[in-house]
């Protein structure tokens, strides 16, 4: 399980009936790798082999169809999510440029595209008086049908960070500013915030659904009595206004591997992906330079998620800067299924 699958058959159907090229385009071949498990993908079939106007047999070649992206795609860009909504694909991510202090996004019919796409502001430290900077770790999610931003800010320094949650007003352009809320402090369920500066802070939350339920998973670390680093939480949280909990925060994680405490001891960054009967909740560790890694916690959707038992921690790190020559400190990732139902690691 620790090597790399590759691609050992692409398996073609023999033969198939169309009548355009549009019916042409639709048919896909399966890939199948060194692991056992398949997928199916797209073909740039070589159109030209076939003479539309003759009906008839033809043998026809064609390649099957690859997504190739430089790295990186996005410069002094940190903690990336790729969000779908409404059928365009969005791009947010912690800005890097200006000491965090702003968040832009970008819009296009495609994830390729989205590489080429402009940016627009949506949030900055001087749109509300609250807000002073460290805007971090912005991701997309939808709740009951509705879009939202949940990512870290603080009104002072570093020791103010909190975890907070835009939403999209109704009907809302995602890339206007004007259409989003007013960041939301997060509350825990006797509606107190949750946290308070100098003992505290909050990051990295994010959001998921199982079985109509929605929880959020975070990184809290707490300064007093004692600094222990970061750990991650689990809660569940009221669909109708997600930046309140409804349930106590229970610890899942913590950085007691060696591989998470590099420079730093720190777990952070989680991220859903839900396949199958699986809950797969990945996160990163140590620090954000090249011994930040990609770590993974693993749920059966049908089990207490609130229950640190029902978790099945790895004891090594998934993703490390020798995993991809060139790409160094991995660690913050987040994931986003296209139309043809690949995932795609961000």
């Amino acid at each position: 399980k620790l090597i790399v699958p590759t691609n050992v058959e692409i398996k073609v159907p023999e033969s198939v009936n169309v009548a355009s090229e549009n019916e042409l385009k639709a048919v896909k071949v399966t890939a199948i790798y060194s692991d056992g498990t398949t997928a199916m993908k797209n073909v740039d079939w070589n159109l030209s082999e076939i003479d539309w106007n003759k009906p008839g047999n033809y043998r026809i070649t064609g390649k099957v169809h690859q997504d190739h992206y430089e790295f990186p795609i996005a410069t002094d860009r940190a903690d990336p999510c790729i969000g779908k909504w409404k059928g365009k694909y969005y791009f947010i991510a912690t800005n890097d440029a200006d000491g965090n202090h702003s968040l832009y996004m970008r819009e296009a019919d495609n994830i390729p595209d989205l590489l080429k796409a402009e940016e627009k502001l949506i949030i900055d430290s001087n749109m509300y008086e609250d807000i002073k900077g460290l805007l971090w770790a912005p991701e997309f999610h939808i709740v009951e049908g509705d879009l939202y931003i949940f990512h870290g800010a603080t009104s002072g320094e570093f020791f103010y960070e909190e975890s907070h949650v835009m939403k999209l007003k109704k009907d809302g352009n995602p890339m206007n500013a004007a259409d989003w809320s007013r960041p939301h402090r997060v509350l825990k369920k006797d509606g107190t915030y949750l946290c308070e500066a100098g003992k505290n802070i909050s990051l990295d939350m994010t959001n998921f659904e199982i079985k109509g339920e929605y929880y959020v998973v975070w990184s809290q670390r707490e300064f007093l009595p004692e600094d222990l680093g970061a750990w991650l939480y689990i809660a569940k949280v009221d669909p109708k206004e997600p930046w309140k909990l409804i349930s106590d925060p229970v610890v899942l994680s913590k950085p007691d591997y060696g591989w998470a405490n590099n420079n730093v001891f720190v777990d952070e960054g989680p991220f859903a992906l839900i396949r199958d009967e699986k809950l797969f909740l990945t996160f990163a560790s140590a620090m954000i330079d090249a011994t930040y890694v990609v770590g993974l916690l693993c749920a059966d959707k049908n089990a207490d998620l609130l229950d640190p038992s029902s978790w099945e921690k790895g004891n090594y790190p998934l993703l490390t800067s020798r995993s991809a020559p060139g790409e160094y400190g991995p660690g913050h990732n987040s994931y986003v299924i296209d139309d043809e139902g690949n995932v795609w690691n961000a």
